[in-house]
């Protein structure tokens, strides 16, 4: 589902329906209601007066539909606002109803677009700012959301255009920052036990963040799972740049730029060989391992980040160039490269707003798509059968690896997504799969991030969490940077 901002004339919106402020005789009226008549013609009144027979009118925060006349829209769907009364008169509530009735009768009629102008706030003086917030959580919230293409806000005045602008800019920061956490939190609850067997963690399951073990690291502490997707978020504070994207990398493991606690632990093979070869001058994209033996999952894990800056992109051929670009300065065989892709589409599909189930199999049919004309090696594309071919989440935990292997560590964190209920169920089972536990925490603790937010990460969690202060000025940079991008 795409939410759209519109600055002008709700009459003048192409979609399969637009939505009238209607008042409960539904003869037509001032505003918004009068103008959808004027235009619409008779066909509309004429539909309202046989429902008026029918049923008497519409109620306050219910809706009916009628057909749309000379309109460039299909239909027309009649909601009654309240009448703002200080808030004594269940006016939220009844709001609330208006959006959620029209949206379920939307659905009934099958409408794929539909346009809501900003209800109860002309004469009936809803107050602008919280009829504003109602309306985008009501729509945020509704159950069957994945059902609509486009939903736009129709906005008559600048007050109100920006009030929409703000709160999805401001829903857009809530995600980054719940990416980069949910990988963070991941990556934490998974460093203690990094290497341990999935039968010791059997008898010894990881409930809660602990500190020290297997690399003796406080409490709270990330890995380079973390440190690198840092450096990339950081990196894109500045646009989109290769070379500064790498020069990060090599800060990280020279000077510890974006380290835990000023010193890094832990590195993985791949990408240490990578950043001597970013060291001595090579193109970025060249630097990473190109052999069937350089397939770690050092790229995937710290390739969230673009899914953010990728968001607005249309061109399923950029998102590929793009993510191979990334992928390829520490991993740039394809295989990597190709989990990158799969990862980055199925999160793009989720900050659509769509259910995850949904979200994965939209993912499969766009990867499906891009591959039809492509002449990628069909042995590489076997690899990702499971994935793109069939349900990952039913296949039973035994045939689930979770090494550091990178088709083992997409398979795994899909796996523990699409089979838990919350952040916390999600990272908790990635963790104890065992084996790389920081790495399958933090990509799986990404996805769960954006799909269940910051407010859904355990708060104790968060609270112990190295350099949070640091991690949270680094979403907000980013926020502010893709928002001046657009």
């Amino acid at each position: 589902m795409i939410l759209e901002i519109v600055k002008g004339d709700i009459t003048e919106i192409e979609a399969d329906a637009i939505v009238n402020a209607a008042n409960t005789s539904l003869l037509g009226g001032g505003g918004v209601d009068g103008a959808i008549h004027r235009k619409g013609g008779k066909a509309i009144l004429d539909d309202c007066i046989t429902i008026r027979n029918r049923q008497g009118g519409c109620s306050v925060g219910d809706a009916v539909i009628t057909t749309a006349g000379n309109l460039p829209s299909k239909f027309v769907i009649h909601t009654v606002g309240p009448v703002w009364n200080n808030g004594e008169s269940k006016e939220e509530e009844l709001l609330q109803s208006c959006y959620v009735t029209t949206l379920k009768l939307a659905v009934q009629k099958n409408i794929k677009t539909i346009a809501f102008p900003n209800i109860s706030t002309g004469i009936y003086k809803f107050p602008k700012d919280l009829a504003a917030k109602i309306a985008y959580d009501s729509i945020c919230k509704f159950e069957q959301k994945e059902h609509f293409e486009k939903i736009i806000f129709v906005c008559f005045d600048d007050e109100n255009f920006n009030l929409y602008r703000n709160l999805i800019e401001k829903d857009n920061g809530n995600k980054i920052k719940s990416g980069l956490f949910g990988v963070a939190v991941g990556d934490a609850l998974g460093v203690p036990v990094e290497f341990e067997s999935r039968d010791y963690l059997k008898e010894n399951p990881v409930l809660d963040m602990t500190g020290y073990g297997t690399h003796y690291q406080p409490i709270g502490t990330w890995s380079d799972d973390s440190s690198l997707t840092f450096c990339l978020a950081d990196s894109l504070c500045r646009g989109y740049d290769l070379s500064d994207i790498a020069k990060k990398f090599v800060s990280w493991y020279s000077t510890e730029l974006w380290t835990p606690h000023g010193k890094v632990f832990d590195i993985g093979i791949a990408t240490r060989s990578a950043i001597h070869n970013i060291g001595k001058g090579h193109l970025p994209e060249l630097c990473g391992g190109f052999e069937e033996k350089d397939n770690g999952n050092g790229s995937l894990m710290r390739i969230l980040p673009l899914v953010f800056y990728l968001q607005q992109e249309k061109d399923i051929a950029v998102i590929y160039k793009k993510v191979k670009e990334v992928s390829s300065i520490t991993h740039a065989h394809f295989r990597s490269v190709f989990a990158c892709f799969i990862y980055v589409v199925y999160c793009l599909e989720i900050l659509k707003g769509k259910n995850k189930g949904d979200a994965y199999k939209e993912m499969q049919k766009t990867i499906a798509a891009y591959l039809k004309d492509k002449k990628f090696n069909v042995s590489e594309i076997d690899l990702f059968d499971r994935v793109l071919n069939n349900n990952i989440a039913e296949y039973p935990e035994n045939r689930i690896l979770s090494s550091g292997y990178v088709v083992d560590s997409l398979q795994a964190s899909l796996w523990c997504f699409l089979n838990s209920e919350s952040y916390e169920e999600t990272v908790l089972k990635a963790v104890n799969l065992g084996e790389d536990t920081d790495t399958t925490g933090a990509i799986a603790g990404g996805l769960a991030g954006i799909y269940y937010g910051i407010e859904n990460i355990p708060r104790k969690w968060v609270a112990v969490l190295a350099r949070k202060k640091d991690i949270d000025d680094l979403c907000e940079r980013l926020s502010v940077k893709l928002k001046d991008a657009q």
